[in-house]
């Protein structure tokens, strides 16, 4: 009775920590009464598996079995996509299992086998459980928080997906080829221990990496910010150019209109005068959203895609109230406007009509900016990054919109069918 007792007690401690170590790597779902009642949802899964098995004694099948009840517990509980469900699944029941072999390779190579064997092994068992506890706290403490794993590439999933898949194999093999000689259960021994520390480091090894991939990520959104700045300046030099070039037309158009005047030609004038003024009023500001900084880069976007022959068309809301700070409109909008002209540069020079379609309103307490634009070929877009054929990965600027997009809490999504890219924002 004291074993069955002390059996239970250490499902419920896999059970705690097994959701304690998904809370370290993955953002938890809010759902309400259910969320508080993972654990117990967890437990009465679990349970009758390690039951089953163990009469049955289907190690393999118990395997597969628990591996996929945490990638479905995964998928319920947890803002993780299939590869973190399957990954991070695979590598807590990896070191669980892994728990237990050390535990009873310790046991036979430190204790002979008597009438209490079973509940010794029992208590250590628990005692172990209790050990690898401990070891999820100190690796809490390493990890500090979630990371974007959108940084890592599928090719990298991979790499590391093997890692507890060699571990299970490797578990399963000892299992069904276990000797009671003690030499070879100190190999076993070795090999254990060898592959908790070996899936220690993974771990820590993807910390690393994704910690590398937010300063690298954090370099490029600096650099950008300098290089938006710089833009602003070249931007305002090239409105000063186009203002003198206009001034000086506006000088010879105004000469013309006092010669029809001093000619009596009134209605000359007059027309010439209403074109003058319409032509002024387009090339002043071509479109108004209630924010300096938003009307100053859609205007000079506008006019910079029409001397390169690219038309726009705006539906444009009131932006008074956005909460966006001057640096991260200029990034958000600069980057997608800048993509969408680069691409319609290269339509036209195919002979081809390029109009952009620019929407940037309010609704339902967001913002909602999207950008669609005809492309020369189909783009692939991958996580925030575009590869284009004849020049590779050029999707830094993407990159940094969604770090705009992700401080804010948003949602960014770019799309491509092959004849129109288009980029949506909702913040």
């Amino acid at each position: 009775m004291g074993r069955w007792i002390l059996s239970f007690c250490i499902m419920a401690i896999e059970t705690w920590g097994s959701i304690y170590f998904f809370d370290i790597f993955m953002e938890r779902k809010r759902k309400g009464w259910l969320d508080k009642c993972r654990q117990i949802i967890l437990y009465f899964f679990c349970v009758p598996v390690a039951v089953l098995a163990g009469r049955f004694d289907v190690m393999g099948i118990k395997v597969l079995l628990i591996v996929l009840v945490y990638m479905v517990f995964c998928a319920v509980f947890y803002g993780a996509d299939w590869k973190q469900c399957i990954f991070f699944s695979g590598l807590n029941y990896s070191l669980l299992f892994l728990a237990d072999l050390f535990s009873v390779l310790a046991e036979n190579i430190l204790t002979a086998k008597d009438e209490a064997y079973a509940f010794k092994y029992t208590f250590l068992a628990l005692t172990t459980k209790l050990v690898w506890v401990l070891l999820l706290f100190m690796l809490r403490r390493i990890w500090k928080g979630k990371n974007s794993y959108g940084e890592l590439s599928h090719k990298e999933w991979r790499k590391f997906g093997m890692v507890p898949l060699f571990t299970l194999a490797s578990m399963l093999l000892m299992y069904f080829c276990y000797s009671g000689e003690k030499k070879v259960q100190a190999v076993y021994l070795f090999i254990a221990a060898g592959l908790i520390m070996i899936n220690f480091l993974v771990m820590v090894l993807m910390r690393d990496i994704l910690m590398k991939g937010e300063l690298l990520r954090e370099s490029a959104l600096t650099d950008q910010k300098k290089e938006s700045q710089l833009a602003h300046y070249r931007d305002m030099q090239a409105v000063y150019e186009r203002q003198g070039r206009k001034m000086h037309d506006y000088k010879n158009q105004i000469r013309t209109m006092q010669v029809l005047l001093k000619e009596g030609d009134v209605q000359a004038a007059a027309g010439l005068a209403e074109r003058l003024t319409e032509s002024i009023s387009v090339e002043m500001s071509a479109v108004n959203t209630n924010h300096p900084v938003v009307n100053a880069v859609l205007n000079q976007k506008f006019h910079a895609a029409r001397e390169q022959g690219v038309s726009m068309i705006f539906k444009v809301g009131d932006m008074s109230g956005m909460r966006l700070d001057g640096e991260e409109i200029v990034i958000l909008l600069s980057n997608l406007l800048d993509n969408a002209i680069h691409e319609c540069v290269k339509v036209v020079k195919a002979g081809r009509k390029a109009v952009i379609n620019i929407k940037l309103v309010q609704e339902g307490g967001k913002m909602i900016f999207s950008v669609k634009n005809p492309v020369a070929e189909k783009v692939q877009a991958t996580d925030g990054i575009v590869l284009d054929s004849s020049e590779g990965m050029h999707g830094i600027g993407l990159m940094n919109v969604k770090a705009v997009v992700d401080k804010y809490g948003g949602d960014f999504a770019v799309f491509c069918d092959g004849e129109k890219f288009q980029a949506v924002v909702m913040i």
